[in-house]
């Protein structure tokens, strides 16, 4: 329990984006997809151009999923914060792992679920 308070804010962005990615329907999926575009667009092609029942749960997968990028950075970041790190290598680390999280969890989905049209 003392890891949560201690990544107390970063707990509370995923159990935020948890909610989010459920509620929004797909439209975080839809974005963290963009995203990651320019890594993905050679393989898969346009989000607006697939069909099939597995978008819809992939993008609501891929918002849900991500929330858990929020404790994998927060955990790196309480790593830095403890060797005193500078707080703008803190921030970009931060912003590195939600983007990676992003990328490897739209890469397992793409990988288990896509179905070309």
């Amino acid at each position: 329990m003392s890891f949560f308070l201690a990544i107390k804010r970063s707990a509370i962005a995923f159990a935020v984006t948890l909610a989010v990615g459920l509620l929004s329907m797909g439209a975080l999926g839809a974005a963290l997809y963009y995203a990651c575009y320019l890594v993905f667009s050679p393989f898969y092609g346009d989000l607006n151009e697939w069909r099939g029942d597995w978008v819809w749960n992939a993008t609501i997968w891929a918002g849900m999923l991500w929330s858990i990028s929020f404790l994998v950075a927060g955990w790196f970041n309480l790593q830095l914060e403890r060797r005193a790190s500078a707080p703008t290598l803190r921030h970009a680390v931060y912003a590195g792992v939600l983007w990676l999280g992003a990328a490897l969890i739209w890469a397992l989905l793409l990988m288990t679920s896509f179905e070309p049209a």
